[in-house]
């Protein structure tokens, strides 16, 4: 608990034990709070603040004046300009109603923020990041891609995340009764029109160039194309990809390209067409490569490439193909010799 000796309120109310503590109060994690604060009772303010905070948006509800002060402002419009004290008595409840308004409306508009702010973490061309959610989920994300979810994770009691571009998850498994599950132990990714569900388990999915595959690495997993509705449940090492709107179940070991090498900065291929190999470059550089002579991208080629760098790939590519390169800003030509 030292990294909460020097935390501001904005420091608790960022924190999910924190939360938990003020929503729960489960009495394991009461009494740790109660043992920190009395070893630390200079940071009894800060604390006090970001509880009162969040005893509020808990418990928040619409401020609306009672009957007698209703009667009372209408009793004193009727009668007009009164003695002295009753006009100062008014302004007096006036300004006190409208600074509990003014409160109200402040505290609903940051309880309004907080509850819809999402949290967006996106890669740059050639980079990677690795992203540990509230629920200590791990998500790799590989180049120009990016994950969101929503800042106030617990309170929503929902664990969910929206991908673009390729991610490789590894899903924390919170469930301790495999025959009742919350709804807030199910993790639900979505990606494009597709929802995979999941208890806890390691899966990538690549959303690229209108096309979406699902590989579950371990585990089991349950995907749905939301125009479609049925759902497809894959075992370990199945994967699946989003054809047409149909969703069609193969083999991991079967794919062109092992859908976890990238984590390692390589690709793996087995009969992987040159124009896919073209493909990943393009999306994971940004750059656009043009072939001068177009049956070269139905060459397919096998074996283990490395994509850590721009230039590795282009110079095997090159090789293989026997073509010069030419560059021109982001455009790439590989001419035959």
């Amino acid at each position: 608990m030292e990294k909460y000796n020097d935390y501001t309120a904005a420091d608790f109310l960022d924190d999910n034990f924190f939360i938990l503590y003020i929503r729960d109060a489960e009495p394991a994690v009461v009494a740790q709070w109660e043992q920190w604060l009395q070893t630390n009772p200079a940071s009894m303010p800060a604390f006090n603040e970001a509880q009162q905070y969040l005893y509020a948006v808990l418990s928040a509800e619409r401020i609306r004046p009672d009957d007698a002060f209703e009667s009372t402002m209408l009793a004193g419009i009727r009668a007009g300009i009164g003695a002295e004290e009753r006009r100062i008595t008014r302004i007096r409840r006036i300004r006190f109603w409208t600074a509990s308004a003014a409160a109200c409306l402040a505290l609903v508009a940051a309880s309004v923020w907080y509850y819809r702010t999402p949290v967006v973490i996106s890669t740059q061309l050639g980079e990677h990041r690795r992203v540990e959610l509230p629920d200590h989920s791990i998500i790799t994300l590989n180049a120009n891609s990016s994950l969101t979810y929503y800042h106030a994770w617990w309170l929503r009691n929902k664990r969910e995340v929206w991908l673009k571009g390729e991610a490789l998850f590894e899903v924390a498994h919170i469930n301790r009764d495999t025959s009742h599950i919350a709804p807030g132990e199910r993790f639900i990714a979505y990606a494009g029109p597709l929802q995979v569900q999941v208890l806890g388990t390691t899966f990538n999915i690549k959303q690229r160039r209108n096309e979406i595959a699902v590989s579950l690495i371990k585990g089991k997993i349950s995907v749905t194309n939301s125009r479609q509705g049925n759902p497809v449940l894959l075992e370990q090492g199945a994967a699946v990809r989003l054809v047409n709107d149909s969703l069609i179940t193969t083999h991991v070991n079967e794919l062109t390209n092992q859908p976890a090498a990238w984590i390692d900065s390589k690709i793996i291929a087995h009969g992987m067409s040159v124009q896919d190999i073209i493909n990943n470059y393009e999306d994971t550089y940004g750059y656009r490569i043009v072939l001068d002579n177009p049956a070269l991208a139905k060459k397919t080629i096998d074996g283990t490439i490395s994509i850590g760098a721009e230039d590795n790939l282009l110079f095997m590519l090159a090789n293989i193909l026997n073509t010069d390169i030419e560059r021109n800003g982001k455009l790439i030509y590989l001419k035959s010799r």
